[in-house]
C-alpha cells in the first residue's frame, strides 16, 4: 500500500520475481536471497523468511495516565503507560511460500508471528513487557484456481481487508495507530477469503469468517461452546490506469457483534447483536510531485445492535452507531528525510464502545499526528512523532483523573527505530 510496506516485505517480492523468470535457476534464486542476508533451507523451494524489529521510546505528558493514544485495538480498554517508557513494540517474523505469477494451479502459505508489547495488546495479554506474549496475526493456506484471470483463496486466519493502516507499525505513515484503527476496525478474520482481479484496474474480495473478529475460533461468549454465527466480507478495489491512485470499499456484516468478545463472570454477555462496518480508504500519488507526495484518506461508518462495553450494563444496551474519518499526507523531501501528517475525527452515539458504561452519552474524539522519518542506514528506519488527542473521553484523555470527562489535550511524543529484513 505504501513504500515502507514494500520495503518490509522485499524478500517475498524477490522470490516472486524469481519465479516469474528473473532468476534462471534455483541456484540463482538462492544466491539472490543470500545476498539480501537471509536464506531459509527447507524441503520446499521458494520459502522466504522476512520480518522486522521495532523498538523505541515514548513520553506521555499526562503524568503516566491513560490516554487514547495508548489504546491498542482493545475495545475501550486502555493499557497503563509510564510517563517515560522504553518500548519493544514488536519482533515480527513472516514465513511465506508465495503464489507464482502464472495463472495456473499453485499453492502456498503464510504465517506471521509477533512478540512484544504490540503482541500483548493484540492478543489480550496483561504482562508488563509483552515478551511472554505471542500473537499469531496470520496463518493461512493460499492457492489459485485458474478460472478466468485466476481466483486466489486464503483459508485460515488472515488480515482484514479493511482500513488504511495495518498491524505492522513500520508500514504505516505514522508510528502510533489512528483512532479508526484503534477503536473500530478489526485486525483479522478466521475463515476463507477469495480474491479476483477483473483487470488491472478492478479487483474483488469475498469471504466468510467467524463473527468474532480477531479470534482464531468463533466461540460463544455465554458458555464457551462453539456457534454458527458468521461474518460476511466483501470489498472492491479500483485503481487508476496510471496506477498512482486507488479507492477500496469494504463491508463486513456479522450476525453477532464483532471485535473482541467479552465474557462476564455471571454468564451474561456484553454484546450479542448484529454489527455492520463500511470502510473506505484511498491513496493518491500525484504525478506532478514526481513520487514525492502521497495523499490518503480513510472513512468508517457502522453500528452494533445491542452493544454494551461490559456486562454491568447488560440491561441498558443500546444500538451503537459510530463514524469517523482520517486524512493522511506524506512528503519525501530527500532520500533520507520525509514528513507525514494525520488528522482524525471519531464519533459514537452513547460512548459504550469507548469504555463509557455509566452515562452512555455520545463521544467525539480528535487527534493530530506529525511524524518525521529518516532513512539513514540501509534497512533501518528512524521515526520521531508528536501526537495530540482531545475530545470527550472518560478514560483520561488529557486528564490526571481517568474517571473525569475532560476536553483537555493529551500530548504524546515518541521515537521509533526499525530494522527490517
Amino acid at each position: 500500500m505504501i513504500k515502507s510496506f514494500k520495503a518490509i516485505f522485499a524478500l517475498p517480492l524477490v522470490a516472486s520475481l524469481a519465479f516469474a523468470g528473473e532468476a534462471k535457476s534455483d541456484k540463482d534464486l538462492k544466491k539472490v536471497i543470500e545476498d539480501q542476508g537471509i536464506y531459509v533451507e527447507t524441503s520446499q523451494k521458494g520459502i522466504v523468511l522476512s520480518g522486522y524489529v521495532d523498538a523505541g521510546y515514548t513520553y506521555n505528558f499526562n503524568s503516566g495516565n491513560n490516554t487514547i493514544a495508548q489504546r491498542q485495538n482493545t475495545d475501550g480498554a486502555v493499557a497503563a503507560q509510564q510517563q517515560g517508557d522504553f518500548n519493544l513494540n514488536a519482533f515480527k517474523l513472516a514465513l511465506e511460500k508465495p503464489l507464482s505469477d502464472k495463472n495456473e494451479l499453485t499453492a502456498g502459505f503464510r504465517a506471521d508471528l509477533m512478540v512484544g508489547e504490540d503482541a500483548a495488546a493484540f492478543g489480550g495479554g496483561t504482562n508488563n513487557d509483552g515478551l511472554s506474549s505471542i500473537y499469531m496475526h496470520q496463518a493461512f493456506v493460499q492457492f489459485r484456481a485458474p478460472v478466468g484471470n485466476g481466483i486466489d483463496f486464503k483459508v485460515g486466519k488472515f488480515g482484514t481487508p479493511a482500513g488504511y493502516e495495518v498491524v505492522e507499525r513500520p508500514a504505516n505513515l505514522n508510528t502510533s495507530y489512528g483512532l479508526l484503527w484503534q477503536n473500530i476496525q478489526p485486525l483479522s478474520h478466521t475463515g476463507i477469503l477469495a480474491n479476483y482481479n477483473l483487470n488491472d484496474q478492478v479487483g474483488f474480495e469475498l469471504g466468510v469468517a467467524n463473527s468474532d473478529w480477531n479470534h482464531a475460533d468463533g466461540v460463544s461468549v455465554r458458555n464457551g461452546n462453539g456457534n454458527s454465527n458468521v461474518a460476511l466480507i466483501g470489498s472492491v478495489n479500483v485503481k487508476s490506469k496510471g496506477g498512482n491512485a486507488n479507492i477500496k470499499n469494504t463491508i463486513i456484516a456479522s450476525t453477532r457483534g464483532g471485535r473482541n468478545q467479552v465474557t462476564a463472570t455471571t454468564g451474561t454477555v456484553a454484546r450479542e447483536g448484529a454489527s455492520v462496518l463500511w470502510d473506505m480508504w484511498g491513496n493518491w500519488a500525484p504525478k506532478f510531485a514526481n513520487d514525492k507526495l502521497l495523499l490518503g484518506f480513510n472513512t468508517d461508518l457502522g453500528f452494533n445492535d445491542g452493544y454494551s462495553a461490559n456486562a454491568s450494563t447488560v440491561n441498558t444496551r443500546q444500538n451503537e452507531n459510530f463514524f469517523g474519518a482520517a486524512l493522511y499526507a506524506k512528503y519525501q523531501f530527500t532520500k533520507v528525510f520525509s514528513l507525514a501528517g494525520r488528522a482524525e475525527y471519531l464519533h459514537n452515539t452513547d460512548g459504550a464502545k469507548f469504555g463509557n458504561t455509566t452515562t452512555l452519552t455520545s463521544t467525539d474524539l480528535y487527534a493530530y499526528t506529525a511524524t518525521a522519518g529518516f532513512n539513514i542506514w540501509e534497512n533501518m528506519l528512524l521515526k520521531a512523532e508528536y501526537r495530540a488527542d482531545f475530545g470527550d473521553d472518560t478514560q483520561g484523555n488529557g486528564s490526571n483523573n481517568p474517571t473525569t470527562t475532560t476536553d483537555a489535550v493529551a500530548h504524546l511524543v515518541s521515537v521509533q527505530v526499525v530494522y527490517s529484513f
